[in-house]
This record gives C-alpha cells, sequence and structure tokens, in this order.
C-alpha cells in the first residue's frame, strides 16, 4: 500500500488545535506544495513531525482534513468503516432492548459515531443517508450495501442538501440508492402520537428525532391554559402536548406552509381540535402577539439552526435573544418557556447568558428547571463540542 501524503499544522495558528478533534481547518495548516486530490486519505502531522492522525482531504472545503483515525496501526478502509457502522448499530440496538423500541431512531449520528459527515435515520421501513462531508462519499455504496445486508430496509435514500453541497465541493443529491420509495407519507407513532411526513421532500432526513424525548418531557409541563408553539414544523411539541399535557388551546406557527399543511393531518390522524396553525416569520409574528396584548400559559420556541459558523455567534445570540424577550412577554404569571437551540457554535452557557439578559430586560425570574439535550441515539463526542448542538432548556417565567 503506497503511503498517504502527509500535510502538516502551521505552528503560529494551530495553538487552540485539540488533537482529538474531527476537524482541521483550512487556516490551520501549511498548504502541500504538491497538489492533494479531493477525498484522499492523507497523514495529519505536527510541525515537528510527530503523527497526530489520518483523515480525508478536501480542498474546497474550510474544513481541509476530516479525521478519522488516532491509531497509527489502522488503515481507512472497508474493514474500518463496515466496524463503525456495526458499533453505531450496536449502541441503539443495546438501549432499545433495555428500555423502549422505537419505529424511527437515529443509526449514525455523524461526529458521535466517528464518522464525520455521515447520518443515517431510520423510520420503519426506510433508511435515510444525509450527507454532509465529501469525505463520505468514497465510502457511499460500502453504507448502503452494508445496511443493506443488516437491515434488509424497503428502501434507502441519500439526501445532500445544496447549502451543504456547496461548501464541500460535491453535488447536490435525492436519490433512492437501494431498493424502493414509499408511494406517499409514512406513519409513525411517537411518544403515542401518530405523525405522517415525507421522507423525500421533508426537511433534513425527514423528522427531527433529536427531539423525541424532549417533546414528551415538554409536555408534562404544560398544564391547561394555552399554548404557543413556534417553529412548529410538523407540529411535535403541539402534539405532544395536546395528548400529554392537554392545553386549552394551542397556537402553531410556521414559515412553511407545505409543514403546516402536514401537522393539520397529523392533527386530524390524533383528533387534535385545538390547534390553530399561522404561517408567518416568526421574529416579526411574535411582537405584533406582544403588542396585540395576547397570554400564554406555555411558549414553545424551536428555531432552525442560526450560527454555523464563530462569525455567526454574535448575530445567532442577537436573535435568540429577540425570540425570547418576546416569549416572556407573552406568557402568563409562573408560564412554562421550552427554548431550544440547535446551533453547534451556541454552547449551553450561551443560552442561559442570554435567558438572564432577558430576565433583566423584563424584570421577570427565570428559574430553568430542566436542561435537556438530544435523545439517546444523539451521541456526543466529547473532543467536538460542536456535537453537543441541542440544548432544551424548560423554564418557569415568574
Amino acid at each position: 500500500m503506497n503511503a498517504a501524503p502527509q500535510i502538516f499544522f502551521d505552528s503560529k495558528k494551530a495553538r487552540d488545535f485539540n488533537g482529538f478533534h474531527p476537524w482541521v481547518r483550512d487556516h490551520a495548516l501549511i498548504e502541500p506544495a504538491a497538489p492533494i486530490a479531493s477525498g484522499e486519505v492523507v497523514e495529519l502531522m505536527s510541525p515537528g513531525g510527530g503523527w497526530i492522525g489520518r483523515g480525508i482531504y478536501n480542498p474546497s472545503s474550510r474544513i481541509r482534513v476530516r479525521l478519522y483515525q488516532w491509531n497509527r496501526a489502522q488503515q481507512l478502509d472497508v474493514q474500518w468503516c463496515e466496524a463503525q457502522l456495526a458499533r453505531a448499530v450496536q449502541l441503539r440496538e443495546t438501549w432499545m432492548q433495555r428500555h423502549q423500541r422505537h419505529e424511527a431512531v437515529r443509526l449514525v449520528n455523524s461526529e458521535g459515531d466517528g464518522l464525520s459527515g455521515l447520518i443515517v435515520d431510520r423510520f420503519g421501513e426506510y433508511l435515510v443517508l444525509q450527507v454532509t462531508a465529501l469525505a463520505i462519499l468514497p465510502w457511499l455504496e460500502t453504507i448502503a450495501d452494508w445496511f443493506q445486508t443488516r437491515l434488509s430496509p424497503r428502501g434507502i435514500f441519500v439526501r445532500i442538501e445544496g447549502k451543504t453541497a456547496h461548501q464541500e465541493g460535491m453535488e447536490a443529491r435525492d436519490e433512492l440508492l437501494r431498493g424502493t420509495l414509499p408511494t406517499g407519507p409514512i406513519e409513525l407513532t411517537e411518544n403515542g402520537v401518530k405523525l405522517q411526513f415525507d421522507l423525500v421532500s421533508g426537511q433534513k432526513t425527514g423528522y427531527y428525532l433529536d427531539q423525541r424525548e424532549n417533546r414528551r418531557r415538554a409536555a408534562n409541563w404544560t398544564s391547561g391554559g394555552p399554548m404557543l408553539d413556534v417553529c412548529s414544523y410538523l407540529g411535535g411539541f403541539a402534539l405532544a402536548a395536546c395528548h400529554l399535557g392537554r392545553p386549552s388551546t394551542v397556537l402553531a406557527v410556521d414559515s412553511s406552509a407545505r409543514a403546516l399543511e402536514q401537522a393539520k393531518v397529523n392533527a386530524t390522524l390524533n383528533d387534535f381540535s385545538q390547534i390553530e396553525y399561522v404561517q408567518a416569520d416568526c421574529f416579526d409574528y411574535l411582537e405584533e402577539l406582544v403588542a396585540s396584548g395576547r397570554k400564554f400559559q406555555t411558549v414553545v420556541l424551536d428555531p432552525p439552526r442560526m450560527a454555523s459558523s464563530r462569525g455567526q455567534l454574535g448575530s445567532a445570540l442577537r436573535a435568540y435573544h429577540r425570540l425570547n424577550l418576546s416569549a416572556v412577554n407573552l406568557l402568563e404569571p409562573d408560564g412554562t418557556l421550552i427554548t431550544c437551540s440547535c446551533s453547534g457554535r451556541v454552547m449551553r452557557s450561551d443560552m442561559l447568558g442570554m435567558l438572564a439578559s432577558v430576565s433583566k430586560r423584563t424584570r421577570r425570574s427565570i428559574q430553568v428547571v430542566e436542561s435537556l439535550g438530544a435523545d439517546f441515539d444523539h451521541p456526543i463526542d466529547v473532543n467536538c463540542p460542536e456535537s453537543e448542538y441541542l440544548k432544551c432548556l424548560v423554564c418557569r417565567v415568574a
């Protein structure tokens, strides 16, 4: 086997690098004198020539190298890839054997399972593979074959979103890899609630499994008063609340008309007639509600990712502050705020600091009664803080 090209850290720019972090950014490296092909295996070296790890090179991405191995005796080959997949699936199977089996579950969680750039979600008899890094493409057929052999799904679908494709220098894709696609929306049950959604045209892999347990926990804090569900998507928080918490009314707000149409179908499936749906920009609409004097006993904020880089952190925190300020102003005394962030760059401490600022601005006490994250099938790599992307804070607001 030919030796892999070596790529070296810039000693002046790599001081903050954690050797076990899977991302090596372009500014931390000395660009190689000889060109290295996109997707080629490289050896990452210290400025002094010491071996650090092995990964995949991508000259088109700001994440120039994605590291996958820190054991020099290993090789980035098919056997390694299949072993990583087996280890990831075993984790979920072990948990579900001991606790509860789910119809929908995340089988591979990117950095959290040592496969940076790969997400695999199972929805009943179908699998959706979301590829977020060019480094995964050489293994894509191997991955599909492995899952087809081990799990025998009816269909395996791959998704590469346009923005991600542009950032990684690859083509966007939405296509069937194995088997057949469902002819329409599929139906699953979560927390006792029936859900329908479209695997082919839905956001990300079709549905947000990371909030599964948080939807149940949040519902337990929902009393009989009116509820506001902001960025409701397919209605997950609202549906769980109607099933477990029984709010008197629910106002569900989302910017996507298509998502709200499916949310209405889901409400009908469960015979929930107390949900009203509004298509609107969440920022402006919440401020309109505040101006109207309307009040709620529970407010849920589950906005999309607002910071994908360090440079966007400041604007993201201002956006979270604006949303949460409106939410607190809409709450009755001793109301419940469920506020979420799915931005990996936003730390849990950032969310607490933002809420402290809202508390001072509104002169209302905010207590965090539960500090939650992603469900069991979304493990976190302790060397990659960004993999703890989901924060869900359940708060009592005086």
